[in-house]
């Protein structure tokens, strides 16, 4: 008996991996690296975008249904509040946004006039916020009226760099919708 184990495991078979196969596992998995990393940053780009025009359509949509229900204007419009903790509408939507109870209308944030309702970080860097043609930064205020309309036509689209671009769309009656490409981005770094 012991004569036929010693048989069998000098006959059987060598486990492991050979040097050869190894590598070629190797080159495989680099080959899916090197064209599988621009793909996945494409995505992540593209997800990006996507949470960002959603969390704006959010935003707009908070201020219409505030402005119902409080029976008075709220306003929404680009701040970088969430980043500098300063109470003001600056220029570009990138850096951020806030809504806040308007009622004198005048787009500008008064400490104990202006309730602030909520604050909105910004976009991740190298992203923008453009008007339709893409031609400069979106800093638009928007006012809502207690009726839900915001009597204006506005395109705020999201451009993130090498993704396509995700429009917020706003209506004279106020209602807002998502369109994906429509519109020109500028070349983004």
């Amino acid at each position: 008996m012991n004569g036929m184990l010693n048989k069998v495991l000098l006959t059987a078979p060598a486990r492991g991996v050979s040097l050869v196969e190894l590598l070629i596992v190797l080159l495989m998995f680099a080959v899916l690296v090197v064209f599988g990393a621009p793909a996945l940053g494409a995505v992540v780009q593209e997800n990006r975008l996507h949470a960002g025009s959603q969390r704006l359509m959010g935003a707009i949509s908070l201020a219409r249904a505030e402005a119902v229900m409080r029976n008075a204007v709220v306003t929404v419009c680009p701040s970088s509040m969430a980043s500098t903790g300063e109470a003001r509408c600056d220029d570009d939507y990138a850096d951020g946004w806030l809504v806040f109870a308007d009622p004198n209308r005048d787009g500008v944030v008064e400490p104990g006039v202006d309730r602030i309702l909520r604050v909105f970080e910004g976009l991740p860097a190298g992203f923008a916020v453009t008007n339709r043609l893409g031609t400069r930064a979106a800093s638009e205020i928007i006012h809502y009226l207690p009726d839900g309309s915001a009597h204006r036509n506005l395109t705020l689209q999201l451009c993130a760099p090498q993704a396509r671009s995700i429009s917020v769309v706003l209506n004279i009656v106020g209602r807002a919708r998502l369109v994906r490409h429509w519109g020109s981005c500028p070349e983004l770094v």
